[in-house]
């Protein structure tokens, strides 16, 4: 679902997504600091429960903003809350001991700064965050592990059990946001994947198939075309051409404009899509010129072709207001020994142009 919603993002609509983004990860580290707040004031460590009350109204504060402030300083946001949690660790650590677990907070770090590195435009900053941060995570770490072995907690005697219990809460609040945020990560580089791919679908789609009446275009035709003939000559398998031309389709332009004639087309397209099977393919050959690859025998051909014929001149086609009649001519050709795919097209085109000569929406096959 997730990956539906991101994929389904306009450029607007990241930028607000990115603002929820950070709100969401603010509020939360606000949550956290309030715990912690807490805490520090239970067990009598003033200096850490007033330290926690600043960092709780800072983190309050600018989630409240974010959703005004430009894209451009999320990655200054970003680091000051790495320092701010590299600070807090450290302090904790130096106030109550290592054993507390303070320090495993950096390590939820890492994953955060991938997924949140999304939100920088540059791909030099996005490479540059996460390594920063595990450069920052790593020294910080082994620097705090050497210090508590060489000195001793500030404050000592606090108690076995909310030793214990501080331990396990930062361990399971740590072990949570890493999780958290590697999933979100994994799911943001899919999403990223898919939307990749749906564009390259859409970039072959614009290259294969004519925008207004969604029909092949000629090259994609052609490769149709060759496939067919091909598989004639090797396999004798049967297949014919339908040319198609709509009757007086200058006079739509010429009387109503060309956005009649593109709704002349458009309705046209899907009446004739109605008609044919999935392994026919359809043509917008010309202006209002279609050609139909029908992979069957001629007698096939000519039935699928009188189904248009009768479909097209049945239809009420209206446009504002006006009623119009709308019809089309049609030749067919089918698929004989030694013939080219040009030969049988110019054998289609032919038969049409006898139809039009002959009084127009009719189907001509010889």
């Amino acid at each position: 679902m997730l990956q539906k919603i991101l994929l389904a993002r306009e450029d607007n609509d990241r930028t607000n997504y990115d603002a929820i983004r950070y709100s969401i990860l603010l509020n939360g580290t606000a949550i956290i600091h309030f715990l912690f707040m807490v805490i520090f004031f239970l067990i009598g460590i003033m200096f850490m429960g007033i330290y926690n009350i600043a960092a709780v109204i800072f983190y309050i504060t600018v989630a409240r903003v974010v959703p005004n402030v430009n894209t451009s300083h999320y990655g200054s946001i970003y680091i000051i809350v790495m320092i701010e949690v590299l600070l807090h660790s450290c302090l904790a650590t130096l106030f109550v001991g290592w054993d507390y677990n303070f320090m495993f907070y950096l390590i939820a770090m890492i994953p955060v700064s991938y997924y949140l590195a999304y939100s920088v435009s540059s791909l030099k900053r996005k490479l540059l965050y996460p390594f920063i941060t595990g450069a920052s995570v790593s020294a910080g770490y082994m620097i705090m592990r050497g210090v508590s072995y060489a000195m001793p907690a500030f404050v000592t005697g606090i108690g076995k059990s909310i030793e214990v219990f501080m331990a396990y809460f930062n361990i399971v609040i740590g072990l949570a946001m890493t999780f958290l945020f590697s999933a979100l990560f994994a799911i943001e580089v899919n999403a990223m994947q898919l939307k990749m791919e749906s564009e390259q679908e859409r970039l072959e789609d614009e290259a294969s198939f004519d925008p207004l009446t969604h029909f092949l275009n000629r090259r994609s035709m052609d490769e149709r075309l060759n496939q067919a003939h091909r598989n004639a000559l090797m396999n004798d398998v049967k297949y014919s051409l339908i040319m198609g031309d709509i009757d007086h389709f200058k006079e739509f332009n010429d009387t109503y404009g060309h956005d009649c004639g593109d709704y002349v087309l458009q309705n046209i397209s899907r009446l004739i899509s109605a008609q044919i099977r999935a392994k026919d393919s359809a043509c917008r050959w010309g202006g209002e010129e279609f050609l139909l690859l029908i992979n069957d025998d001629p007698d096939i051909a000519i039935e699928v072709a009188n189904r248009i014929r009768a479909a097209i001149n049945d239809y009420e086609f209206e446009y504002e207001g006006r009623k119009l009649h709308v019809s089309i001519t049609l030749g067919v050709c089918g698929y004989y020994s030694g013939a080219k795919v040009k030969t049988l097209i110019e054998i289609a085109d032919k038969r049409l142009y006898k139809g039009k000569q002959n009084g127009r929406n009719q189907v001509v096959n010889s």
